[in-house]
């Protein structure tokens, strides 16, 4: 879990942008190399670490806090 002040950070960066928020909380929670071998659609690295809730909701473009 990020601290409040992080998320508040990113969340001005986004502009607005769901898109560009979620693009944002994945930098922060993986490494490059693990975004660029992963797939929400497939079985990559977000499906081994989150939980299964979480890759519904980024699917959904919902936000859980």
């Amino acid at each position: 879990m990020l601290p409040k002040e992080v998320y508040q950070s990113l969340i001005i960066k986004s502009s607005g942008s769901a898109t560009r928020l979620i693009r944002l909380l994945m930098k922060s929670f993986f490494s490059q190399e693990e975004l660029a071998a992963s797939s929400l659609s497939g079985e990559g690295i977000y499906k081994q670490r989150l939980q299964p809730e979480i890759t519904e909701a980024i699917k959904g473009n919902w936000i859980i806090f």
